[in-house]
């Protein structure tokens, strides 16, 4: 299987992420049908899908490629120890906490992001990233998925009945999430720590009174990740080599 995925590796990354998709389309129109919350449908089948992907990820040698579970290549002091990507999830607490969720919903909703964080992650800064890195232009490639994964938030507008604005918002406020992502992948190919990142994002953002169309919240979050970026470009040397060599991957 790794054989096919070396040779395959564009193919691969849309393989997962039309299964993820599937997955999603499926259990919304479901929960839809029978008026039952989404979170309730869709969060068990995509702990399995997650779990399924995890397995087949470590057993073939591909998670250290993309480096899921694999060492840092940049010491945790150049990256400030992660601090301004680990501190993104938690400006939403600044909104309170939602006391109207009961313990069963909390419970779904965990389970439901842990999903989508590590297949998010997986499919976009994972596979999708070393999979066209080895063909597009570096800019280019940080400029696609960045945009790629924050477009995917349209559907928002259909799935909870969101209005245009709102979408506009949280595309927005993704694109700047995805970007310090993307960041952290470029100067650490530490991809653990932006799925757990990811995952708190999502819960966190979810269980507070707050919501990713917040224009605060999404000022904040682009100052945090402007000032990171630079910091890196200056400090990191992967992020310089990736975007000063056709061969920079070769340090990843």
């Amino acid at each position: 299987m790794k054989k096919l995925y070396e040779r395959k590796a564009v193919l691969h990354s849309l393989v997962w992420l039309g299964l993820y998709l599937v997955l999603n389309t499926i259990t919304d129109n479901i929960a839809g049908a029978m008026s039952i919350d989404f979170n309730l449908i869709t969060a068990i089948p995509n702990l399995v899908l997650a779990i399924i992907c995890f397995f087949y990820l470590k057993s073939t040698g591909i998670a250290g490629d993309i480096g899921l579970l694999a060492k840092s290549v940049e010491k945790p002091s150049v990256m400030l120890y992660y601090i301004p990507l680990l501190v993104l999830p938690f400006l939403n607490l600044f909104y309170g906490i939602n006391t109207s969720l009961s313990a069963t919903e909390v419970i779904f909703l965990l389970i439901m992001y842990i999903s989508v964080g590590f297949m998010e992650e997986i499919i976009f800064r994972g596979l999708m990233f070393k999979a066209l890195v080895k063909k597009w232009n570096h800019y280019v490639v940080v400029i696609f998925i960045s945009f790629t994964f924050a477009m995917g938030h349209i559907v928002s507008m259909t799935a909870i009945g969101q209005s245009g604005m709102d979408t506009v918002l949280q595309i927005a406020n993704a694109l700047v999430v995805g970007f310090m992502f993307m960041v952290v992948i470029l100067a650490s190919g530490n991809l653990t720590i932006c799925v757990i990142a990811h995952i708190l994002y999502n819960f966190i953002g979810n269980i507070s009174m707050a919501d990713s169309s917040h224009i605060e919240i999404i000022v904040i979050n682009t100052v945090i990740t402007a000032l990171y970026f630079v910091y890196l470009i200056f400090r990191g040397k992967n992020t310089k080599v990736y975007f000063n060599s056709a061969n920079s991957l070769q340090n990843f």
